[in-house]
């Protein structure tokens, strides 16, 4: 992923990698940074807090904030990678629109298996990142395996995050 080919940028490109699609990438940033301006904007419009000290404004601006800063780290990658678009293209890419339909796919079956009673987060959760990690990495057994130890520790410290921490009722 770490392109050095970013032309005299070195340590720059070595560390955050060059974009193979730089204009799209210049475009995603941009569209993300707008879209984080507006909601730190409309955060503004939250009531302040009665008894908790950061109020309910923290949330929406703190996902602007990190919006933000991950909008300029796409922006800074599609810039260093506009020098190398001339020179090599994108070799060895090609579009995965069936991995990107899956996902969504997925995407729908996590929330309908909860909404219609079939299954609850904790499961519904586990099941929908071992398939999500298994579909992205192809089904290369490491990565399923990966996929697995993560989904069961993101599955149960999720559960017990919202239930046991922020006491939130999550489906069952």
């Amino acid at each position: 992923m770490a392109d050095a080919g970013g032309g005299g940028h070195g340590g720059v490109a070595a560390l955050a990698g060059a974009s193979r699609t730089p204009v799209a990438d210049l475009g995603l940033a941009l569209g993300v940074a707008l879209f984080a301006g507006v909601l730190w904007w409309q955060s503004g419009k939250v009531p302040p807090p009665f008894f908790d000290p950061l109020g309910s404004a923290a949330v929406p601006r703190g996902i602007a904030i990190t919006l933000a800063v991950l909008a300029v780290l796409v922006a800074v990658r599609a810039v260093l990678g506009l020098g190398g678009r001339v020179r090599g293209g994108s070799a060895g890419y090609r579009p995965r629109p069936d991995i990107a339909l899956g996902i969504i796919l997925l995407a729908v079956t996590y929330l309908g298996v909860m909404h219609l009673g079939l299954l609850g987060f904790e499961l519904a959760s586990i099941a929908f990142l071992v398939a999500a990690s298994a579909l992205l990495g192809r089904f290369e057994r490491r990565t399923v395996a990966l996929g697995v130890a993560l989904a069961l520790i993101l599955g149960i410290g999720g559960t017990w995050l919202f239930t046991g921490f922020f006491y939130i009722d999550l489906p069952r």
